[in-house]
């Protein structure tokens, strides 16, 4: 009797033990399921993370050397800025010269001189042109703090206010770089005294 009842539980233990078995199985299965422990799914999402990051990191290179290049070009486009500002007082040197000897008459000898001065002064501003160098045009003007150094402002009857009335000084600019800006007088606009004693002038010289 006591032998077929340890058999009995025996088999009881067996059925129990095979039962747990079985339901963790299926609970660690559950568990994966739920919390998404997929390694095929894991590893996915690690190829997908590995490219984005090669993917910045490509797009960051370009950037670079793009920069890089960009800062090479300008720095090569603007090499001779200083040679060019050197030139550009020699230019002022002959431009002074021409117009202290112009209308000299020709039976003179200086008259050689200054056609000599001027071939000179043309051949530098071909070579000046021929390297981007232009020169900026402030007469009558609107003016432009970029362009334009103004010297002084002056009420003018003549002019809007805010306008290039007289260069003093040419300037010059390189590419889209302003080497030197051109020295300008700049109209302002006139007072109620001023505009008075403009329009008696106008009456008076009707007059006569």
């Amino acid at each position: 009797m006591s032998a077929k009842k340890n058999k009995k539980n025996v088999a009881v233990a067996e059925e129990s033990f095979d039962e747990e078995v079985t339901g963790e199985g299926v609970a660690g299965t559950e568990q994966e399921e739920a919390t998404g422990d997929d390694p095929i799914e894991q590893l996915q999402n690690e190829v997908a993370e590995w490219k984005d990051k090669y993917l910045r990191s490509k797009a960051e290179q370009q950037n670079i050397a793009r920069r890089s290049s960009n800062e090479i070009s300008e720095a090569l486009r603007y090499a001779g800025t200083g040679l060019l500002k050197s030139v550009i007082e020699v230019m002022d040197d002959l431009d002074r010269t021409v117009e202290a000897v112009d209308g000299v008459d020709g039976d003179k000898p200086e008259n050689a001189l200054a056609d000599g001065v001027k071939l000179v002064r043309d051949k530098l501003q071909k070579i000046l042109s021929d390297n981007h160098v232009e020169i900026i045009d402030a007469n009558d003007a609107v003016f432009d703090p970029m362009m334009h150094e103004a010297l002084m402002q002056q009420p003018s009857a003549d002019h809007e206010p805010g306008r290039v009335m007289q260069q003093i000084q040419k300037g010059y600019r390189l590419y889209d770089r302003v080497l030197r800006p051109a020295k300008v007088i700049v109209s302002a606009a006139m007072l109620g005294s001023e505009v008075a004693d403009s329009s008696d002038d106008s009456v008076e010289v009707e007059n006569d």
